[in-house]
């Protein structure tokens, strides 16, 4: 799973709130058929990577969990964040991208 930011908007679809609207000011609504760019924040999302003869695509950093320190969050622990320090030419077609935080593998 990764976490990550989005890109500008632009179709006929039904109206997406602004991240601004999340705190309930404003409405911040894209007006269907209106090609506004609007920066949409998302949450953790699913993908499949597909090693190839030159790797996966991109580059990853943190620690590793064995040996390192575990966060405990709620009662449960878990390992540092990886995150993606690099998506190399051709390793963004799983949908990961520089600074792409990596959740679970």
């Amino acid at each position: 799973m990764a976490d990550v930011e989005g890109e500008g908007i632009c179709s006929s679809v039904p109206p997406l709130p602004h991240p601004s609207s999340r705190n309930g000011s404003g409405n911040g609504n894209v007006t269907p058929g209106s090609c506004q760019a609007t920066t949409v924040t998302s949450g953790p999302r699913l993908v499949q990577i597909v090693k190839s003869d030159s790797g996966y695509g991109f580059n990853a950093r943190g620690q590793v969990s064995e040996g390192g320190p575990l966060r405990s969050i709620n009662g449960e622990l878990y390992a540092p964040l990886q995150s993606v320090s690099a998506a190399l030419p051709g390793g963004d077609g799983a949908g990961i991208s520089e600074g792409d935080r990596i959740i679970e593998v």
